[in-house]
């Protein structure tokens, strides 16, 4: 018996993200920046193009020490993934990613297709 590997497709998860995500920064719109959260939405046809980063201006009663951020960051038992993509294709999630500085990165949903490659070409 003949056992053959199956890839996880980690790696077309991540070349899809990083073809999708200077079309989303370039030509999405900002559609909400509140809390900690700022999403990009790019949408073009059927396609739904989602990315966010933790990026945004402090609200008054959030304190903006370097100290205190970093205690906050340390509250937390795993490192944390700021930035996310979602890929939706007439209403159905194709593809969530998220990711940090660092390189680290997990998929959390990966519907395999043939939308892999109509993404890859927009």
């Amino acid at each position: 018996m003949t056992l053959t590997l199956v890839s996880s497709g980690d790696d077309q998860a991540l070349a899809i993200r990083d073809h999708l995500l200077p079309l989303v920064r370039e030509g999405g719109t900002l559609e909400l920046q509140r809390d900690a959260i700022r999403l990009l939405a790019l949408r073009t046809g059927a396609w739904t193009v989602e990315h966010w980063t933790p990026f945004n201006d402090l609200s008054p009663e959030e304190a903006s020490s370097p100290g205190y951020r970093h205690a906050i960051e340390r509250q937390h038992t795993r490192p944390g993934l700021p930035y996310g993509l979602e890929v939706w294709r007439a209403g159905t999630k194709l593809l969530s990613i998220l990711w940090a500085d660092g390189g680290e990165f997990e998929v959390l949903d990966f519907a395999r297709g043939s939308w892999e490659a109509e993404a890859l070409a927009l």
